[in-house]
């Protein structure tokens, strides 16, 4: 295995996947105490894996809403607009990734699902004391997307973030 993959490997593994997808879960049903349909899960990785992305996720203010996010990318001072428009491909790309990441986050108990529904929700919405200071800023980026995704409709995702559900 060469360095790079064994740095992306440290990076995109199903462990931290599982604390990104519980930390987007939290922050979706933290506005109303909804619950999270099942294919928004697979939009998570794809954005907060993506150092640019994510980044500017974090520097969106929490009032701002994801159109506002979306919309930064056509700015002159980012212009980056493809990054939207191939969140779908990485979130293919991603998928097993992605699944993975939802195994271990219902093995540990961080989320659950409704099968019949196909809805996640919080096992629990505490946060815990010893997660890894490199990893809290992803975390608070994810649940904000969580948060900024429950305002809006399954169709209005898939139009503002260019993905197919």
């Amino acid at each position: 295995m060469s360095n790079l993959n064994k740095e992306i490997q440290n990076v995109q593994n199903p462990a931290f996947g599982a604390f990104i997808i519980w930390n987007f879960v939290r922050g979706y049903y933290s506005n109303n105490k909804t619950l999270v349909p099942f294919p928004l899960l697979f939009i998570v990785l794809p954005v907060i894996c993506r150092e640019d992305m994510s980044e500017l996720l974090f520097s969106t203010n929490k009032p701002s809403g994801l159109r506002t996010f979306a919309n930064k990318f056509l700015s002159t001072k980012v212009l980056k607009n493809d990054l939207v428009s191939n969140i779908h491909i990485s979130a293919s790309n991603m998928k097993e990734l992605s699944l993975q990441s939802i195994q271990i986050a219902l093995y540990s108990s961080l989320i659950a699902l409704d099968y019949e529904e196909a809805l996640a929700f919080p096992f629990t919405t505490t946060e815990r004391k010893q997660e890894p200071k490199s990893i809290v800023k992803l975390g608070k980026a994810s649940e904000k997307l969580g948060f900024w995704c429950s305002q809006l409709t399954l169709h209005e995702i898939s139009q503002i973030l260019k993905v197919r559900f």
